[in-house]
């Protein structure tokens, strides 16, 4: 008799959460984000299972592009991507993506659709404290992901250093966030210059990926998560050729201009509801 009042105390609880989830916009966000952080240490332990046969390498990618492409799904957001035409020119080519950052919800972008697929073998450059963040750390490491210590600069270039000579054997393709932090606001922060730096000196190309702003769906500061669509639009590569390091100020503003550009143009429907033009 208690166990049933037991269970019945648990569905009344569950059910009394629905109305709760639907009308407190603060409750759904933290609700939604707790589903989503689940979901990817869940299928992180996936990603690492299915990578152990080939050890740590970008191409184990293709396991998180197999499993985590749900995950938008699930939380009511839609991604449509633009420019598809100019990720297959870099096909078999190294290159440096560089992609503007509003939050963590941007890796459904890359891994949710066919962007990691067409781009592969692609590595995400990220801070070193990532690779202790349990087992999403541990699928970064096996998908190939360069560490960086961004305490240490020394440290930091040696290994922009190596990764600068595997793009060249392995036509790898590195992805940066040359903001180096979440943006929360309109617009794009200033760029750091570490990404179109290696790009020069490597004479790879610059591939932009812009994401349209998620200010109709989604703000920290509010606590407010709803559905809604985030446009990716992929540029037309930016050769390097016959620049030199003297170039990297000017190169990285012009590429941040027409990044500008382009997230005002796809974000300007969502920009002016929400009273930020």
């Amino acid at each position: 008799m208690e166990l049933e009042w037991f269970q019945i105390g648990v569905i009344v609880m569950l059910l009394a959460l629905i109305p709760l989830y639907e009308l407190n916009s603060s409750f759904k966000y933290y609700a939604k984000f707790l589903l989503y952080y689940s979901l990817v240490m869940i299928e992180s332990v996936m990603v690492v299972l299915l990578s152990l046969p080939r050890g740590r390498d970008p191409h184990n990618q293709r396991w998180a592009s197999l499993v985590m492409p749900y995950n938008a799904l699930l939380l009511g957001l839609k991604f449509d991507v633009r420019g598809k035409e100019n990720l297959q020119k870099l096909k078999n080519r190294p290159c440096v993506v560089v992609v503007n950052h509003q939050s963590s919800l941007d890796v459904l972008g890359l891994v949710g659709t066919d962007i990691f697929t067409d781009l592969c073998p692609i590595v995400g450059l990220a801070k070193k404290e990532l690779v202790y963040a349990g087992t999403f750390g541990m699928c970064l490491l096996m998908i190939g992901t360069v560490f960086v210590n961004r305490m240490q600069s020394d440290t930091a270039k040696q290994t922009l250093e190596k990764v600068k000579e595997r793009m060249r054997k392995e036509n790898l393709k590195l992805l940066v966030f040359p903001e180096g932090t979440r943006n929360q606001e309109a617009g794009l922060l200033p760029f750091k210059k570490g990404a179109f730096h290696l790009a020069i000196t490597a004479q790879v190309p610059v591939l932009p990926l812009v994401y349209s702003s998620y200010s109709d769906f989604y703000s920290k500061k509010e606590k407010r998560f709803t559905t809604g669509k985030v446009i990716i639009t992929a540029l037309p590569p930016i050769s390097t050729e016959g620049k030199n390091i003297d170039d990297v100020p000017s190169f990285t503003e012009a590429i941040r201009k027409q990044m500008l550009f382009t997230y005002n143009e796809s974000s300007a429907p969502r920009l002016e509801s929400n009273g930020l033009n």
